[in-house]
């Protein structure tokens, strides 16, 4: 009787994690680490060796509050990172604009054996200091992300699409004009 109960709680631990596999969230990097480091820097653990970035020039943060990293590919001797990087928009936080405001980027980052960044792409999904805002929730289809960013400055809706599969390519963005609402 004891195996049959043990077995049962196997079977359903596998469905359950199966389903979870379906369902469209990101990939896990096991051996991928990140975390926020200092105001505007990130530190990634691979294979028990730490490579610092500075993010300064990817990012419109202020201060790193969540990081991931969503998918990591080789290619062609280089590493490509893309990470998902959201922060404060004001530091200190206050109660006056922006002062509680996040702001968003998806970062796309071409990366040589000794980890120096040789390329970089980025794309902001959510701003408070501009109209910026993720139309729906990003999507993670396999090794493939998308998703779209309205812009209501530029009156633009950005779609956004990274295949890390095919990582060389980085960021894809394709913008058309938001509809004018009568």
């Amino acid at each position: 009787m004891k195996r049959f109960g043990v077995a049962a709680a196997l079977l359903s631990l596998l469905i359950a994690c199966a389903a979870a596999g379906q369902s469209g969230a990101a990939p896990r990097q096991g051996a991928l680490k990140v975390r926020a480091k200092g105001r505007r820097s990130v530190v990634v653990t691979e294979r028990g060796r730490a490579h610092t970035l500075d993010l300064t020039g990817q990012i419109d943060a202020m201060r790193i509050e969540k990081v991931s990293a969503p998918f990591v590919s080789r290619a062609g001797g280089f590493t490509y990172l893309l990470l998902d990087v959201c922060g404060l928009s004001k530091v200190p936080p206050d109660d006056r604009q922006c002062g509680a405001g996040t702001e968003c980027n998806v970062v796309w980052l071409k990366l040589d054996a000794a980890w120096r960044v040789r390329g970089a792409q980025n794309q902001r999904y959510e701003s408070c200091w501009s109209p910026v805002t993720l139309d729906d929730e990003k999507k993670f289809e396999g090794r493939r992300l998308s998703f779209a960013v309205d812009d209501f400055r530029e009156d633009v809706r950005r779609e956004v699409t990274y295949d890390a599969d095919n990582p060389e390519a980085g960021l894809t963005v394709k913008q058309t004009p938001l509809p004018k609402t009568p």
